[in-house]
């Protein structure tokens, strides 16, 4: 099988290399392609003269991975670490197999991948169990944290309101039910004082994002830009200019100046025939029901009277007279002093600003409301969209014009929450730097994403098994021969592949579902993975900011960070990484040294496994090349029992391992394995975690029975 130009860019390091993955292809690809079947020369058990048996049709979708496989994509997806070892992965993939006996998974068609399908019985439980995991809740408040644009540095930070992501639950829930129930005037929270932290939390637990990102408008705007030399009225509009940009960044994933371009109604890259068309927008004039056009410009005559069209769509983030640190009332009844305070307007906008913003408009029974808008009209306007699309779907008239204004506004930041935490979890976003899909599939599977989570009020966890049980999530990598072609994916995860010259090469193929994992991942991960303390979330100016800046984490507005490390952000990790080393602690490479140290027989090979194993999930050592290399690397022997040099030959080799492909790419996992490393450390063998896994469980209400019976897992029903 081909394989593509992302094999001939990842080099091995010592003889770390991993395996062939195809990447650039595409043009539509048809579902209906015949296999190709056995060579020539293959024996035929038939008679001469009897016909040919027609061969086995074939699609991508058939080329799904083993369990083993799904779990490993599984766990970094949804708790943000890779298993700790092989004994973890043996574990879930036996429960799904015993789930899987006692309740067989459903057969039914894939219709080409473009259907969301449901998480099968048996990996659904697995996927409950994890997402019970307190690192669940760390990974996406990391997630939610940037998603928001939480700011970490300097005078808008959000430290006394945010604070750090904690494995601490604030409730079971109840608050952020609460604040779901709510107008933002009620003052009686079940948690007195509460701040953004606990509310995100509460969210997590009762699964529904729609309180944090109501709330989180209120905390936006509780941190102004600050500038000097400038009189009030120039300050509050470029505040508001600058919460626009956040704004539109963070919730409505647009940028009018785009929109003349490209929206929801026309864009220069549409063309009325598919095969042509770049421009896949979901059904629905959302710019129309947002602004008032489709390219969110008024009647040039209004200018005069009603104001700027840009300061139009921004001035519900009035700041003048909103936002009251010393006589305002704290939204929700949360910590005002930490959050922020606000007062709803009593006078004209000082800017003279009509707003125009879906709901909040002025009208004959309303002509005051523009010019009095606040974030407490876009906090209302966001609640009542969100309650309306969880209880009718996106209503639309002829036409394709929006019932609903509200319901347009509620939908866009859905279809954005969707668009990047599918971009999270595969790699890439379905939409392109325009805000649009660019193929018909990358819509559709944006659009039934977010009618799903919609429907389910802004249910993080359904999002997330809809998108680990699509086809896309767990196909089998090149090597294994799947397939009648390198490229033979639909142009989902790389749609721009239609350019390629060899037209062969113009679908997409397993290998670009390979991805850089994002910053704040792939360092709690390494933390977690090796039992380091926590890294500060809210960096003084030094060393520690720098190194973050350095390898793209999100600190500030002008520095929206990155994902992927450059050529310094790899330098700047291997400079703090490189020696696997945290000063003066007890982490993972001592507790597997310390525990070899207590069983007669145990060898450097036997260490170094263990650490394979762990960091990059691979419970062997390749003999004939890489066993040498690495071997040489270490300067010692692998059958070496003496264990004085252990720790600094485990750590020599766990540096080089952080900087793998293995280590820092999501979207490849390692081959089967069966075998548990001898020094597997005993709070993380199969026993161990079985008890833990059938306590969790227990808490899921599923139709099974979970119990460990020695290093075995039982299910019934």
């Amino acid at each position: 099988m081909k394989t593509n130009r992302l094999n001939r860019s990842l080099f091995p390091l010592v003889a770390l290399a991993i395996s062939a993955c195809g990447s650039d292809a595409a043009i539509q690809f048809p579902t209906d392609i015949v296999d190709a079947g056995p060579p020539p020369d293959a024996a035929v058990d038939a008679p001469p003269d009897a016909p040919d048996p027609p061969d086995p049709v074939h699609v991508w979708t058939d080329c799904q991975a083993s369990d083993q496989a799904w779990v490993r994509r599984a766990m970094i997806a949804l708790a943000g670490r890779k298993p700790w070892g092989q004994a973890e992965v043996n574990l879930y993939s036996d429960v799904i197999a015993g789930v899987r006996q006692v309740d067989p998974d459903p057969t039914s068609p894939n219709e080409g991948g473009e259907s969301v399908e449901s998480l099968s019985p048996a990996r659904r439980v697995a996927a409950e169990i994890i997402v019970r995991d307190p690192a669940y809740r760390l990974r996406w408040a990391d997630f939610f944290h940037d998603a928001l644009r939480v700011v970490r540095v300097e005078t808008k930070s959000f430290e006394s309101c945010y604070g750090s992501p904690s494995t601490g639950v604030s409730d079971g829930g109840e608050l952020a039910a609460w604040v779901r129930d709510n107008d933002p005037a009620a003052i009686n929270p079940p948690i007195a004082d509460f701040t953004m932290r606990e509310l995100l939390d509460s969210a997590l637990v009762a699964d529904d994002l729609s309180p944090v990102y109501r709330a989180h408008l209120f905390a936006m705007v509780s941190r102004p830009y600050e500038a000097a030399n400038v009189g009030p009225l120039e300050l509050e509009r470029a505040r508001r200019q600058n919460f626009g940009a956040v704004f539109e960044r963070a919730y409505l994933h647009r940028d009018r100046v785009c929109l003349n371009c490209h929206n929801s109604e026309f864009a220069v890259t549409f063309n009325d025939d598919p095969e042509l068309n770049r421009h896949w927008p979901i059904p629905g004039k959302f710019e129309q029901a947002l602004y008032g056009s489709s390219n969110a410009m008024h009647p040039p005559e209004e200018a005069a009277t009603k104001g700027s069209d840009e300061l139009r769509a921004l001035s519900m983030l009035r700041y003048d007279g909103v936002a009251d640190p010393n006589n305002g009332s704290a939204p929700y009844g949360w910590n005002g002093d930490s959050c922020g305070k606000f007062r709803e307007p009593m006078e004209d906008d000082p800017l003279g600003i009509d707003t125009y913003f879906a709901s909040i408009r002025s009208s004959p029974l309303e002509p005051n409301r523009g010019v009095r808008a606040s974030v407490w009209d876009l906090e209302r306007a966001l609640h009542r969209g969100v309650d309306q699309l969880a209880k009718n779907g996106l209503r639309r008239l002829p036409g394709d014009v929006l019932a609903d204004a509200d319901e347009g506004f509620a939908y866009l930041v859905a279809q954005n929450i969707v668009d990047q935490v599918w971009g999270e979890v595969m790699g890439q976003r379905l939409t392109i730097a325009n805000y649009f899909p660019r193929t018909s599939m990358q819509r559709d599977i944006l659009q039934r994403l977010t009618d799903h989570f919609v429907a389910e009020h802004f249910s993080l966890r359904t999002l997330l098994f809809d998108i680990l049980a699509h086809p896309l999530f767990n196909l089998k990598a090149p090597e294994e021969g799947c397939g009648i072609s390198a490229y033979e994916v639909p142009r989902i995860l790389n749609p721009w592949s239609d350019a390629e010259q060899d037209v062969n090469e113009r679908n997409n193929s397993p290998g670009d579902g390979v991805f850089a994992l994002s910053s704040r991942l792939l360092r709690r991960n390494l933390h977690d993975t090796m039992k380091w303390p926590e890294y500060p979330e809210y960096p003084e100016m030094g060393p520690e900011e720098e190194f973050q800046r350095s390898i793209g984490f999100f600190l500030k507005d002008g520095e929206p960070g990155f994902r992927g490390l450059d050529f310094q952000g790899r330098l700047s990790w291997e400079a703090q990484y490189g020696s696997c080393k945290f000063p003066s602690f007890t982490d993972y490479i001592k507790q597997v040294v310390n525990l070899g140290k207590t069983i007669p027989g145990t060898t450097l090979g036997d260490v170094l496994v263990a650490v394979k194993d762990r960091l990059v999930g691979e419970p062997w050592i390749e003999p004939s090349q890489e066993k040498p290399l690495i071997a040489n690397l270490v300067t010692g022997n692998f059958d070496d029992t003496k264990s004085d040099l252990w720790e600094l030959q485990a750590r020599v080799y766990c540096g080089v391992l952080l900087s793998s492909p293995q280590f820092m790419l999501g979207g490849i996992v390692p081959r089967d394995a069966q075998e548990i490393p001898k020094l597997t450390l005993p709070t993380v063998a199969y026993g161990a975690l079985c008890s833990n896994l059938v306590d969790t469980a227990k808490l899921n209400n599923a139709p099974y029975v979970i119990s460990c019976e020695g290093n075995q897992v039982k299910v019934t029903k």
